[in-house]
């Protein structure tokens, strides 16, 4: 269903690293069953903590077919850098490697993931993983016994992404929709997961599944089909999945994707799905990068038009579903390469001013991927990541701005009923070696701040006065002062004319 381009690699390369010096570790930002929503003042919907602040979610992926590598020194880094919480794979072909017979030991392992994510102050989202299906495609997801093909042999492609376009893989997907006892079966392997961990505190909520593929029906095009897939199988998939979780756990989150059609600059037609906390979870990745990784020969380029029609294709869905939405993977394979650094900045003012979270894709020491090196060090371009924000917004935002260049960090918010204080991560020992400070909009008696040197949290209680309030972290010696500033237009625009929108025909 999805172009070749849309489909992504998740191949994080995943070793053993040292404890970074300084790790730190906090709470759990929870308590998560008593999170709900609040609005931005651009209407924008984030997850809201128990004091109903505005959480902006930072995190990263750990795709593993091993629970046990999400390690204590991965986690320690986590924190250490201020992500709060990972986006773990699992698979229910390791979860139930033959109908109707469970595997508790792989369960054990993710529950001792939990406990050692809770051990550094890091939620969990678990998300249900899947690549090219399955086992029986020689991938990882769906297990064998779960897949149907109607006899239509699998032939493996010498480019990994074009096993998606086989009439095999194709037909399973099919067949999971559709087939009542794949249904009842997919919800039961849910069932076993969430009864397990539903009251472990460092669950923040449930991934589906992970990047839904589907099938092109004889004499279909590609963006028929991609609607028919969306709006006829996905919706009521996650939406018979998600009433059945809220059923035994509706303290937790549902995380839904759209299959990854923005990237290619399609609008998604996947439809509202309801439950007591959902969010959407699309991904984001530049089509041309991704292919280009992914083919022998590809040459890497940016190109900056990519954000405007990746944002102007996911935005409408949350216009029309409004809900939080959190970025569920984005990254680059190579960091390093020209014009790497370029696309990391400029990705993460798209991601501050769609969204309300991202988990970059992979948390992992190491090449590819990873943000850190095998040693546990920042990797050059996709270090950039590591820089002050809002964690917690005691009012209802109105954008936050981190500015690369100065090293400042503007917050502004409308005053709602949010209690406590704002708090801010800041990495000092990153961005401000040579000294740092904090000041408000508010008048010099109407605020105060108190910085946690343990956890690199600064928290702002500003000024109980209506309207709009700002808050600003700057090198020491900036002078300038912190103001409320006009609201800003939109930053996305239609895609160029001259950048023709990608929909390539397939016949089935």
């Amino acid at each position: 269903m999805l172009a070749v381009t849309t489909i992504l690699a998740s191949l994080g390369l995943l070793t053993s690293a040292a404890a970074p010096v300084g790790a730190v570790s906090g709470p759990l930002p929870g308590p998560v069953a008593a999170w709900s929503t609040t609005v931005g003042t651009d209407g924008r919907v984030y997850i809201a903590d128990e004091q109903g602040r505005a959480r902006q979610l930072r995190g990263g992926n750990h795709k593993t077919d091993d629970p046990d590598t999400l390690t204590n020194d991965l986690l320690a880094a986590a924190a250490e850098r201020g992500l709060d919480h990972i986006r773990l794979g699992i698979y229910w072909q390791f979860l139930e490697p033959t109908q109707d017979n469970f595997d508790g030991a792989y369960l054990a392992k993710i529950e001792a993931a939990l406990d050692r994510a809770q051990a550094h102050g890091i939620l969990v989202i678990l998300d249900m993983h899947q690549d090219v299906f399955g086992e029986a495609f020689g991938s990882t997801g769906v297990p064998a016994w779960a897949t149907r093909t109607d006899g239509v042999p699998f032939e493996p492609q010498s480019v990994w992404l074009l096993n998606y376009l086989q009439p095999a893989v194709q037909n399973a997907f099919d067949h999971l929709y559709e087939d009542a006892d794949l249904r009842q079966h997919q919800i039961d392997v849910w069932m076993y997961v969430v009864n397990a961990v539903k009251d472990h505190p460092a669950v923040l909520g449930y991934d589906l599944m992970n990047e839904p593929f589907g099938k092109l029906a004889t004499g279909e095009d590609f963006p028929t089909a991609a609607a028919r897939v969306e709006s006829q199988q996905l919706t009521p998939m996650y939406q018979r999945l998600t009433d059945n979780i809220a059923a035994v756990d509706d303290d937790h989150w549902v995380f839904i994707e759209p299959p990854n059609l923005a990237s290619i600059g399609i609008t998604t037609s996947l439809g509202n799905v309801i439950g007591p906390k959902v969010a959407v979870y699309p991904h984001m990745y530049d089509a041309s990068i991704e292919g280009a990784t992914y083919s022998p020969g590809g040459v890497v380029q940016y190109d900056a038009s990519f954000f405007a029609k990746w944002s102007n294709a996911i935005s409408p869905y949350v216009a029309t579903n409004p809900m939080p939405m959190l970025v569920g993977e984005w990254g680059v394979a190579n960091p390093e390469a020209g014009g790497m650094d370029a696309f990391v900045r400029d990705s993460l003012v798209t991601l501050d001013d769609v969204g309300s979270g991202w988990s970059v894709f992979n948390w992992c020491f190491g090449s590819g991927y990873c943000p850190l090196d095998a040693a546990g060090n920042d990797r050059p371009g996709i270090e950039q990541i590591f820089h002050p924000y809002a964690r917690a917004v005691a009012g209802a935002p109105t954008h936050t701005r981190w500015n690369p260049t100065s090293r400042s960090l503007h917050v502004q918010f409308t005053r709602n009923g949010a209690t406590g204080t704002t708090e801010i991560f800041l990495p000092v020992s990153r961005r401000y070696v040579d000294g740092w400070k904090v000041s408000t909009s508010d008048g010099e008696n109407e605020w105060s701040s108190a910085f946690n040197e343990t956890t690199g949290v600064l928290s702002v209680s500003s000024s109980a006065a209506a309207g709009e309030h700002a808050i600003c972290v700057t090198p020491a010696n900036v002078t300038s002062a912190c103001a409320v500033v006009a609201a800003e237009s939109p930053t996305t625009t239609a895609p160029p004319t001259s950048i023709p929108v990608a929909t390539p025909t397939f016949t089935g």
